[in-house]
């Protein structure tokens, strides 16, 4: 089930006291966009990603009789379960049922400390509500949404903060040269599951492919791959000299692959007489590769270099792919270098400048028919209460409750239903083409505020008002 063991330990109270069976109305989303060591925003939106995987773990979600029996044994939790035998006997019959709203995945979210509808900061006796769209509004019963919350955070967390980073990347190539790809090859920089959840996210965020196989077989997103210094170096030969060996399995590969083939020409030394570069334009008959892949040494100075020698050995139409601890702070560095396209691995699938992800929490909105929403005064937690649309505008987002009517686009539409359960989506390319649309809309530098409407902001005074009293 992939959940915290919290949720089961604060689930049998809840059951005892015949709860379990409420229906709730549960918030997942972002407080605010991830921040930098000075409190700013280093991303210009949280580019939604993870939707498709959530709905797909909500069909397969089970809890099985060995799984029951294991957490029978536990100390802490075995002796509530055993004094509960009916939620034993629900958990193991288990489905999830509910109804379920989203934005269309890919979708370029905002979040920020809430303002009102005239701009003015909105904090009510040391409440300070944030305002945002919400990745998910989930309406079920109480004991789903414990299930659920875990793994459902797990997702989003994971593959937005992906998406989000990616983007950027992406953004920082097309800046220099709109045909530059960047391509994802971060799975071996994470865990094994994780890296094919990475691989789609990185390609929703802009990447023109991955080299993850199994994100291709199981999702449909493009692959793509060089060569590797291993299989050079497993050329060798004793009687032979490295250069003529580099060759040799250069010529092999250009055979198989004369189209695309993208040779690896540091792994002995790329400006070497018999080496790296004049070796792969050697083992191609003089014509060049269609690519050469550089994994060290990155400068403007040495890409220059190697544009010049390749133009010199008349592999002109060869294109010059980086790899090696990239990002698009280094993409900027390199602005002038002669580069076709990037490579890069743990500075997507990571995002080391935000490795907490996006900030991805989940509270309740509703209990039972009743608004409710975490206060935490004195603190920035505020959530928002009840029931939400969000109206996208040129201006910004408007938050509301779901019954008004604004102007602006609703972000919120239903993906899952009680009777139907999930509900088509768009396919993953269409996924991508939304993003990269939406977000070329965006300025550079600058977030779009999110304001709560008035009739929220009444509600959320009322409530805190309320808990005052």
């Amino acid at each position: 089930m992939q959940i915290d063991l919290y949720q089961l330990t604060s689930l049998v109270p809840l059951h005892a006291a015949g709860r379990s069976g409420d229906e709730v109305v549960l918030h997942v989303f972002s407080r605010r966009l991830p921040q930098g060591p000075e409190g700013k925003p280093i991303r210009r939106a949280l580019v939604f990603a993870g939707l498709a995987r959530c709905l797909e773990h909500l069909e397969r979600a089970r809890f099985s009789r060995d799984a029951l029996a294991d957490l029978g044994a536990h100390p802490q939790l075995g002796p509530a379960l055993a004094a509960h035998p009916d939620l034993v006997e629900r958990l193991a019959n288990w489905r999830f049922q509910g109804h379920i709203r989203a934005p269309r995945e890919g979708t370029p979210l905002f979040a920020n400390p809430a303002v009102r509808m005239d701009g003015e900061p909105f904090t009510i006796e040391g409440v300070h509500p944030a305002a945002y769209a919400p990745y998910l509004e989930i309406t079920t019963d109480l004991l789903s949404a414990k299930l659920i919350e875990t793994p459902l955070l797990s997702i989003l967390n994971a593959m937005t903060m992906v998406a989000s980073k990616a983007y950027e990347v992406v953004a920082a190539a097309r800046s220099l040269d709109s045909d530059r790809a960047v391509l994802e090859f971060g799975s071996r920089r994470t865990h094994p599951d994780a890296a094919v959840d990475a691989a789609v996210a990185a390609y929703i965020g802009g990447c023109t492919a991955t080299s993850n196989v199994e994100a291709h077989v199981r999702y449909g997103v493009p692959i793509s791959g060089t060569m590797d210094h291993f299989a050079i170096q497993a050329s060798e030969q004793a009687d032979q000299s490295r250069g003529a060996t580099e060759q040799a399995y250069f010529r092999a590969f250009h055979k198989l692959y004369p189209s695309n083939d993208v040779l690896l020409v540091d792994t002995y030394d790329t400006f070497g007489a018999s080496t790296g570069i004049r070796a792969a334009v050697a083992a191609t008959d003089g014509q060049g590769p269609w690519g050469i892949r550089i994994d060290s040494q990155l400068s403007t100075e040495t890409l220059v270099r190697a544009r010049r020698l390749l133009d010199e050995l008349g592999a002109t139409q060869t294109r010059i792919v980086i790899s090696g601890g990239l990002d698009e702070h280094r993409i900027r560095e390199l602005r002038d270098a002669p580069v076709d396209g990037y490579g890069i691995g743990e500075r997507i699938v990571q995002s080391p400048d935000a490795p907490v992800g996006v900030g991805a929490v989940a509270k309740l909105a509703e209990v039972a028919g009743r608004v409710t929403m975490k206060l935490s005064r004195g603190s920035a937690k505020a959530s928002l209460p009840g029931r939400i649309q969000v109206w996208r505008t040129p201006r910004g987002d408007v938050v509301g409750q779901a019954d008004e009517s604004l102007e602006g686009q609703p972000l919120l539409d239903t993906v899952w239903t009680r009777e139907a359960g999930r509900l088509p989506l768009p396919s993953l390319a269409e996924t991508r083409e939304h993003a990269l649309s939406s977000l070329s809309t965006l300025e550079p530098g600058r977030a779009p505020v999110v304001r709560v409407s008035d009739t929220l902001a009444a509600q959320v005074e009322r409530l805190v008002k309320r808990a005052s009293g």
